[in-house]
């Protein structure tokens, strides 16, 4: 609400709601980029856990022929790789996820005081068109 010389304004049903609106599809978009992280942090994990049986199972291969052994070599080296490029995918998805949490919980929060602000002005009269300001203001009884 600004402040007009000494008058606040309250703000119109429309901006309450358009405000309550916006902070409510903040808050969906929120929760699905938070649901989207999880999902994300679960997939790293398998990855993770993927690449690092693929290089046990290269390991375990080393023991074969001699051209058994040097794939074997290059397939340990890969999936060293693919581990470690997961493990940096799991920090990564974990630090979108808890970042992802955060603006859910803002979003939550404007959103919850949106509705507040709207059902606050809907409860005390949402205000009429501003006054005609060539009209004499009207007084009330002294």
């Amino acid at each position: 609400m600004e402040n007009l010389g000494g008058v606040r304004k309250r703000d119109s049903a429309a901006e309450l709601l358009g405000n309550w609106r916006a902070a409510e599809r903040d808050a969906v978009a929120a929760r699905t980029a938070a649901a989207v992280a999880t999902l994300a942090v679960a997939a790293a994990s398998a990855a993770e856990e993927a690449a690092n049986e693929a290089e046990a199972a290269a390991g375990a291969a080393m023991d074969a022929a001699s051209r058994a052994k040097s794939a074997a070599e290059h397939a340990k080296r890969a999936a060293a790789h693919a581990a470690e490029a997961a493990q940096i995918a799991d920090a990564t998805a974990e630090g979108d996820k808890a970042r992802a949490d955060q603006a859910v919980e803002t979003a939550e929060q404007a959103e919850s005081a949106a509705r507040d602000r709207f059902h606050d002005a809907q409860a005390g009269g949402f205000p009429r068109d501003a006054p005609d300001p060539t009209e004499p203001p009207k007084r009330t009884g002294l």
